[in-house]
């Protein structure tokens, strides 16, 4: 039991952090009235934050958790979208160009920041 909650107590700084950035990336976009989800903007921020250099080791373990069940954390807003598909079907091309564009930027940033975060080349 006890190795179970120090497991817990290691990955909830992450995870609060990664809620409390998305968080205030939705605030922002609201006040603001932004034309992006405000979870970009806490991963942005995260990612100042990484480049900085300043210490945010504590906050990996939960990240990375985090980033484990991504597929079960997107899977949900997939199934809803599925009420859209008549909008889907009508704007196929430029959601291809998006999906395209977006995954070739999330390839490319996923790069830098392993770099910076000192992966091995």
């Amino acid at each position: 039991m006890q190795t179970g909650l120090a497991a817990v107590a290691r990955m909830l700084p992450g995870i609060l952090l990664c809620c409390a950035l998305a968080m205030a990336g939705n605030a922002l976009v609201a006040w603001a009235r932004l034309p992006i989800p405000g979870a970009v903007l806490g991963l942005l921020v995260y990612l100042g934050w990484l480049i900085s250099g300043r210490s945010i080791g504590w906050s990996v373990p939960g990240a990375a958790l985090l980033l484990r069940w991504i597929g079960a954390l997107i899977v949900p807003a997939l199934v809803g979208l599925t009420a859209y598909a008549g909008v889907v079907v009508g704007a196929a091309v430029p959601l291809l160009v998006v999906l395209v564009a977006t995954t070739l930027i999330t390839a490319l940033a996923t790069a830098v920041i392993f770099r910076l975060a000192g992966g091995r080349s």
